[in-house]
């Protein structure tokens, strides 16, 4: 029997890309690579590096990366 999976999209968060790449190596749907995102602090400031690798992810919404799923207010990219 096979077992349903649910598709949609994912916005992912790692430790690193290291992570990443061991837990999406053979990943069935689409990747999207970020990577570190950096966040304004304001007009005369450096932006400042948020913690992770960022990756999206567009297919099956495997129990293996649900863990690392987050919901960003105001994602940095989505799909079109």
């Amino acid at each position: 029997m096979i077992e349903d999976l649910t598709y949609g999209d994912l916005y992912l968060k790692f430790a690193d890309e290291a992570e990443a790449t061991s837990l999406l190596e053979d990943y069935p749907g689409a990747v999207d690579v970020i990577g570190i995102i950096y966040q304004s602090t304001g007009e005369d400031t450096p932006p400042v590096e948020l913690d992770g690798w960022h990756v999206n992810t567009r297919g099956p919404m495997l129990e293996s990366l649900l863990p690392y799923a987050v919901h960003p207010a105001h994602p940095v990219r989505v799909w079109a």
